[in-house]
């Protein structure tokens, strides 16, 4: 393991009201057919979010075997909002409008209030605002 000395630690400057923001969602699966689809779904949602304009990362978790959680880095809330009209994410919706009881859904979105700390290559907000 590395010692803190073998790294230096550092935090991103950024601005009074940064556009950037953060999008989180979940999926959780409340039947086979709702595990089935996140399942063979997951790596699609995953790269049509991440080659969509203005969206800079994407990381994805494993909360369970039936939960899974994903939280985006996106350049500003109008590149979201952009995202949510496209055909990837009415792709995606099609199958809750047609078993609306399969899959608990959620998200939140988030602006920045302060700087987070980062070691080595930028991840998340890092990746948006220099160090």
């Amino acid at each position: 393991m590395a010692s803190a000395k073998t790294y230096s630690i550092y935090q991103i400057n950024l601005s009074e009201h940064p556009e950037a923001v953060v999008f989180i969602n979940g999926f959780l699966a409340r039947d086979r057919a709702g595990l089935f689809w996140m399942w063979k779904n997951l790596l699609w949602i995953r790269n049509a979010t991440a080659s969509a304009a203005g969206c800079v990362q994407v990381k994805a978790g494993i909360c369970g075997p039936g939960e899974v959680i994903m939280v985006s880095y996106w350049r500003s809330e109008q590149d979201l909002k952009h995202f949510f009209r496209g055909e990837p994410h009415r792709q995606m919706m099609q199958f809750v409008m047609k078993h609306p009881d399969s899959l608990c859904l959620y998200n939140e979105t988030y602006q920045p209030g302060h700087s987070g700390k980062y070691s080595h290559e930028p991840q998340g907000m890092a990746m948006l605002y220099a160090s």
